[in-house]
Formats: structure tokens, sequence, C-alpha cells
């Protein structure tokens, strides 16, 4: 079966064995000077629009684009560095402050979750018990969230915000107890099972 790099490579090899070949079959130099009486001038389609930029510099708009780009994107690497906005972006730009503290429980709350999916792999009876009384927490946050932008004493509503992660966490961390409680008693029933035998 031959390789897309083995076609590139025959043809890299035929134009370079044929390069000469290819060099007699130049257009003419007065051939543009035909086309261009033939045709007339040709309208200017890539006019770039530039900007008066301090009296008689000019600016690039593309250029202007990209410093604005690199601006937002610095702002942003700061928040990020200053309060941890990588969880949830919506909350730390409303309050700064609190974004760090966001980011923990969320980081948290994942991580229990991920050991709460493994460790009822085998029973996903449980799972679902479990799961369904954290997605009605989490839907409670999600509404006070929602609330956030247009409410008018924000301080309230993050405090609301952050007790419910607070449930959230130590809902989970009662759930993962019970789940390895409920896993001792598993080996320590297989343990006596066996000496019985």
């Amino acid at each position: 079966m031959r390789k897309p790099s083995d076609k590139k490579d025959r043809l890299e090899r035929f134009v370079r064995d044929n390069r000469e070949a290819f060099d007699s079959f130049e257009p003419s130099d007065d051939l543009w000077g035909r086309i261009e009486e033939q045709f007339g001038e040709a309208p200017k389609t890539n006019k770039v629009k530039r900007l008066k930029w301090w009296g008689k510099a000019y600016l690039d708009w593309r250029i202007a684009a990209g410093i604005v780009m690199a601006v937002g994107m610095s702002y942003v690497y700061y928040l990020n560095n200053q309060y941890g906005v990588t969880r949830d972006p919506k909350v730390a730009l409303v309050v700064p402050t609190y974004a760090r503290e966001f980011n923990q429980y969320s980081l948290a709350i994942d991580e229990k979750r991920n050991e709460l999916v493994r460790l009822t792999s085998d029973n996903p009876e449980l799972y679902k018990e479990f799961s369904g009384d954290l997605d009605r927490l989490e839907r409670n946050y999600q509404n006070l969230k929602s609330e956030l932008p247009k409410a008018p004493n924000q301080e309230a509503l993050i405090q609301a915000m952050i007790q419910n992660l607070q449930w959230q966490l130590d809902l989970l961390n009662q759930q993962l107890t019970i789940l390895q409680r409920i896993k001792e008693a598993d080996k320590s029933h297989e343990k006596d099972n066996s000496t019985i035998i």
C-alpha cells in the first residue's frame, strides 16, 4: 500500500528532474502588458482600510484588531491567575473576589463526583439514587447563578451560592463515606464466608 508521502516524494522528484522543461514555458515579459491592454486596468478590490493614528501615522485595521485581541487575552490571563476564573467565568466577572473560592469548590466537587462514579460503577442503582440528590442541588446552584447578574443584593446571592456548593461537597463526602462502609462490610462479609468454608 502506498503512503501519501510516496506521492509527494514522486511529484517532487518529477519536478526536480524536469525543471528545465518547465522553465522553457515561462510567459514572456510583455504578456501582462497585453493582458492589461485587452481588459483595461483591473479594479482594486483588495483595499486595506487604515485608521488615523496620532496625526500622520496610519494603522491597518487588522493590526488594531490584533492589538485589541492581545489586550483582551492578557486581561483574561490576568483574571485567571489572580482570581482563578477557569471554572466559572460568569461568576468571576461579576464578583472576581469570590472567583478563587468558587473555583476551589468546583474542583473539589468534580473530584468527589468522579470518585463517586468510580466507586458505584458496579451498582448503577445506588449511583442513580445518590446523583438525584446532588442533581437537585446543582439545579438550584444554576438557578442562583442565572439570577446573579440582575440581583439587587449580589452579596446575599453569592453567600447562598457558596452555601449550595458547601452542601454539594458535604453530600458527596457523606455518600463516599457510605460507599466506603458498604465496601468494608462486603469485604468483611466475604472474609467471614471464606473462613467458614
